[in-house]
């Protein structure tokens, strides 16, 4: 079992120049949760996320070119997500963009967008059950081209959008080891109107979307069992003229393997649930050859690592980093010895208000019996 850990960590850190990485601190592959970060943990995330398929032509075979040749098209999206703790409640993650297929005069982007998240959270309410957080994000264009085929829209401008975000943990003491269910809902604002989408062709409007998704996690001492359900609707369509202007749905069962308490290891799919529809009008499009508008599946395959830090701001040891880490927990169990304690005196006090009641209501039944044998009222 070890050597196949050390071999997956390798293997990911191979992985790492083509991950499309998922956005923000203790997310699933596509679903955000509302814990942060404790402040001074920086971790680093990558996810292979791929999709291939044979392109034929289809349809009227004698409208087929006399030099088309079969081929396999690609789409690879390479990202890191590095995220900090800043300070309690905050965390800041930052997405570079390594390589995008675009499928366009330029075949990729090299490097691609930047993006920014900033998440508020871990909020607890309902006995440490439930949190709460928020996320603002940003995405600035640095990529050459954008609004390119299969997969989600890139305007090519400076993209924001805020989302919100709810928790449940089964155990609110130990809620890493417990069931727990997400929800995430946000609002995206691609900003492109006057800007140039597709071949001297410029935008309207400002498009904007809702996005929402739902996870699920089931997690054991080395795997963790995800299912998420995500998507998007827009309120507001792009143009004509832009490649991914239709609302998609997708589904992604995942394992994530927990060889060590620094190293996860993530596997998963998406497969998309929307219909393969396509409203675009104007643009190069590849329904003669078998592909779909949206891709109908992705592969994913990535790590988390978790670099602790050797040292904090004012330049203590190791040791004392350490130290101070173990301190933390220590607190962390003496809250939760207390609380259960406060809840054992609560159970007891509510056993002896019964014991009252029964006692005062047995009385009350003997004297309604001695009334009774006097043939009194009562």
């Amino acid at each position: 079992m070890k050597r196949i850990s050390y071999y997956l960590l390798i293997s990911a850190l191979f992985s790492l120049t083509f991950a499309q990485a998922p956005t923000g601190s203790k997310s699933l592959l596509n679903t955000q949760t509302a814990r942060t970060f404790e402040p001074g943990r920086f971790e680093v995330r990558t996810d292979m996320n791929f999709f291939t398929k044979l392109a034929e032509f289809v349809g009227n075979q004698t409208l087929k070119p006399a030099n088309f040749r079969a081929a396999n098209y690609w789409l690879v999206n390479s990202a890191l997500a590095l995220t900090y703790g800043v300070v309690d409640h905050f965390d800041i993650t930052v997405v570079p963009g390594i390589y995008q297929d675009t499928h366009t005069p330029n075949e990729y982007n090299l490097p691609d967008d930047i993006r920014v998240f900033a998440k508020v959270g871990s909020f607890d309410f309902a006995n440490r059950s439930m949190y709460a957080g928020f996320t603002v994000g940003t995405r600035f264009p640095l990529g050459e081209d954008h609004n390119y085929p299969f997969t989600y829209y890139a305007s090519g401008a400076v993209e924001y959008g805020v989302s919100g975000i709810l928790s449940y943990y089964a155990d609110p003491y130990l809620p890493d080891r417990s069931m727990n269910a997400h929800l995430t809902l946000g609002w995206w604002n691609y900003n492109e109107a006057g800007n140039e989408v597709y071949k001297d062709k410029f935008a309207t409007v400002n498009s904007n979307a809702l996005n929402y998704a739902v996870g699920f996690v089931y997690p054991t001492d080395m795997f963790d069992f995800q299912l998420e359900v995500f998507g998007l609707t827009y309120l507001t369509q792009p143009d004509e003229f832009v490649y991914a202007r239709e609302d998609w749905t997708y589904v992604t069962p995942s394992i994530k393997y927990k060889p060590f308490s620094w190293f996860n290891f993530n596997l998963g799919v998406d497969i998309r649930v929307s219909a393969d529809v396509d409203e675009s009008v104007g643009i190069n499009n590849y329904e003669n050859v078998g592909l779909p508008n949206y891709t109908a599946w992705k592969a994913h395959l990535g790590f988390e690592l978790t670099l602790l830090p050797l040292t904090d701001a004012v330049g203590n040891s190791p040791a004392a980093v350490q130290q101070k880490q173990f301190n933390k927990r220590v607190e962390f169990f003496q809250e939760i010895i207390e609380e259960r304690e406060k809840s054992e005196n609560i159970k007891e006090e509510l056993d002896k208000l019964q014991d009252e009641r029964e006692a005062a209501e047995q009385e009350l039944e003997e004297l309604k019996q001695i009334l009774e044998e006097e043939g009194g009222d009562y």
